[in-house]
């Protein structure tokens, strides 16, 4: 069973019965916000992959779930599972710093002795003005990015020696969860449906599109994917196949589309990018030169050995 499979199938099962499970983080009590998630050696990182990449990752991964609901992080509890228990003194300030930059607290967790290293992080978030799901896009709405995609895809593969490019090959650990602007997204209103990209943006808006009953089109003429010529390689294919990027693709409706753009890049210095729109139907869909192409919406899947470092 795949890692989609097996999230479907809690989904419709009777353990899901208050519908926790379907989104990035589930609401509780209408107001705490509880997201986890893990990752392990060889995996989601190498051996060879300094600690302090590796712990910034755990905490970007689940801050950016609770971002993307429009809500808060605020407190973490660490679980660690290590092949070597020296590396409890090198990770003690590495997780003060992660909790300074993300400004939560460290509430607890739990270590253990394994034959590899697994880290996870259980995030709590504080309920914003809306909650915001995937479910809610409506027709008309202009879908939007929080930041230019693809260069997680072309640092991986420079870890893995599957490429030359001139790019850091820690590239894709040291992006930021978008929780300042997760948090002002649900702060306001016309914001219908949000994500973050961790499998990559045809996964994730086709998630979007799923959940809310919808199709989502990419219009090719809105996109400016000129920062990706300089690495030879497909520009749109590392657009939306890229994972693990954590910024946040949301939809907006369409009369306010304008404002909230102007007010994002006056209030937080953020230039969200429009890249297409919401229409009636089913699936992901590419309009380019007057014809609509359906986009394969393959990405990074766990539980998948062609999907895993």
């Amino acid at each position: 069973m795949k890692e989609f499979e097996f999230i479907s199938y809690l989904e419709k099962n009777i353990i899901n019965k208050n519908k926790y499970i379907g989104d990035d983080a589930a609401l509780i009590y209408n107001r705490l916000l509880v997201s986890k998630d893990i990752i392990s050696e060889n995996i989601h990182f190498l051996t060879s992959t300094p600690l302090k990449y590796v712990i910034h990752k755990l905490f970007t991964c689940n801050i950016s779930d609770i971002a993307s609901m429009g809500a808060v992080s605020k407190y973490v509890l660490l679980g660690l599972a290590l092949k070597d228990k020296s590396y409890l003194k090198n990770i003690i300030p590495l997780i003060e710093e992660e909790c300074n930059f993300y400004n939560v607290e460290l509430a607890g967790g739990d270590t253990a002795s394994s034959e590899r290293n697994f880290f996870s992080l259980t995030v709590l978030g504080e309920k914003g003005r809306n909650i915001i799901y995937r479910s809610g896009a409506e027709k008309g709405d202009i879908i939007f990015i929080s930041r230019p995609l693809g260069r997680c895809r072309i640092s991986l593969e420079k870890e893995l020696n599957q490429n030359s490019c001139n790019i850091d090959k820690y590239y894709h650990y040291s992006v930021n969860a978008e929780d300042k602007l997760g948090i002002y997204l649900g702060s306001i209103d016309g914001i219908t449906s949000m994500t973050d990209i961790s499998d990559g943006l045809g996964v994730d808006l086709n998630n979007i599109a799923l959940s809310s009953n919808k199709k989502a089109v990419i219009e090719y003429n809105r996109l400016d994917l000129s920062y990706l010529d300089e690495y030879g390689i497909d520009n749109f294919d590392y657009f939306i196949s890229s994972g693990e990027e954590f910024a946040l693709v949301f939809t907006v409706k369409n009369y306010l589309a304008s404002k909230i753009q102007k007010d994002i890049l006056d209030y937080l210095n953020i230039n969200i990018i429009p890249v297409g729109r919401i229409e009636d139907g089913s699936g992901i869909y590419l309009e380019k030169d007057g014809y609509l192409q359906k986009i394969d919406v393959a990405g990074y899947e766990h539980f998948n050995k062609n999907g895993s470092i």
